[in-house]
């Protein structure tokens, strides 16, 4: 990370003063200043207000550009829409080739974008509490809870208790009366997540043609999707010393140019053993057959005393009645008329009879 390009680095420091703590601006002025020359220092907020005034000695001390923004609704945040227009004026401007974002609020996090599309470093500093949509815009993200508060001086001196002047007229080689305790790491050891992260990285950035991947690319790999991530949070200096600490995964050698590399350990798939079949074929399942309706009993003797009941006899049909089985009757004829036969004529006498 500390390339000639990163040291030629010109970065825009901005604070949102609302979101940041002042007793912290040292350790954040030594990560941005790892990552180039922090050339804009300015800070955004309502300094007539009371809530402003620790900030002063800090700012004259490290020589940050005040910038004044009224509070116009009570209860609202107005520094926002000003850090974000003077930080568009200096994208626009060709005077810096990166940012430094410090403020855990997620309102940066189009600023944040609209800075990595233009092809410019971000980085973002702010509690872990810092929604995870502005993590990711930026390119890294430092959390302020690894960060151990360090007094100005001027706000020590004034401040020091007769028991701390017997303390430092001490003499050399006592320990002091009150230490502060290292940085513990966050987790002893990484989660699945985070080594699978650290795998799909290592896939990314390893060469087809040797099957080893740069420790320092791979890092950026990460450090690109997750840009929270630090090999400190689990006890290890170097991400080579995380990575060492999992032989189990990762494999790790010099190359010929003297850098270490990594490469992963894939395991190999377990499949699935099918049992052999017996050489005895089982007799396959006959299909069941529905039941057939038992028959009448054969024996002469069952027939015998079956008494079987003599079939009524039906009643002739009527001559004029249509026969019940012909299925084309023929229709009834009306019944035919007599003729009314006329009476004889009797026969007269002639005359001459």
């Amino acid at each position: 990370m500390n390339d000639t390009h990163t040291s030629q680095r010109r970065l825009a420091l901005v604070i949102d003063a609302d979101n940041a703590q002042p007793s912290l601006i040292q350790p954040v002025l030594l990560a941005a200043a790892s990552r180039g020359r922090v050339t804009v220092r300015r800070i955004y907020g309502d300094w007539t207000s009371p809530n402003m005034t620790s900030w002063k000695a800090h700012l004259l001390d490290h020589s940050i550009r005040p910038i004044q923004q009224f509070r116009i609704v009570g209860g609202k945040n107005a520094t926002d829409s000003a850090m974000i227009i003077d930080a568009m004026d200096l994208l626009h401007s060709g005077l810096v080739d990166g940012f430094c974002i410090v403020s855990s609020d997620s309102d940066f996090t189009s600023l944040a974008r609209r800075i990595q599309e233009s092809g410019l470093f971000v980085m973002g500093v702010g509690r872990r509490t810092t929604p995870v949509a502005f993590q990711r815009a930026c390119e890294e993200f430092v959390f302020t809870d690894d960060m151990r508060a360090a007094p100005s001086a001027a706000s020590s001196s004034s401040k020091r208790r007769p028991a701390e002047r017997t303390t430092s007229a001490s003499p050399a080689g006592a320990a002091p009366a009150r230490a502060e305790a290292p940085r513990k790491a966050r987790s002893t050891q990484p989660d699945a997540q985070v080594l699978d992260l650290l795998s799909q990285g290592i896939r990314s950035a390893t060469d087809e043609d040797t099957g080893w991947a740069g420790i320092g690319r791979v890092g950026q790999i990460v450090r690109q999707y997750e840009p929270g991530f630090s090999n400190k949070d689990y006890g290890h200096a170097s991400l080579s010393g995380l990575l060492e600490s999992h032989p189990e995964l990762f494999r790790l050698r010099k190359g010929d140019n003297g850098q270490a590399q990594v490469q992963l350990i894939e395991k190999p798939v377990e499949r699935v053993v099918e049992p052999a079949a017996d050489d005895t074929p089982k007799a396959a399942a006959r299909p069941r057959r529905s039941r057939q309706p038992r028959k009448a009993p054969t024996d002469a003797g069952a027939a015998d005393s079956v008494v079987v009941a003599p079939a009524p006899v039906a009643a002739d049909p009527a001559p004029d009645a249509p026969a019940a089985s012909d299925p084309k009757a023929a229709k009834p004829r009306a019944p035919r008329r007599s003729r009314a036969r006329k009476p004889a004529v009797a026969a007269t006498p002639q005359d001459g009879e």
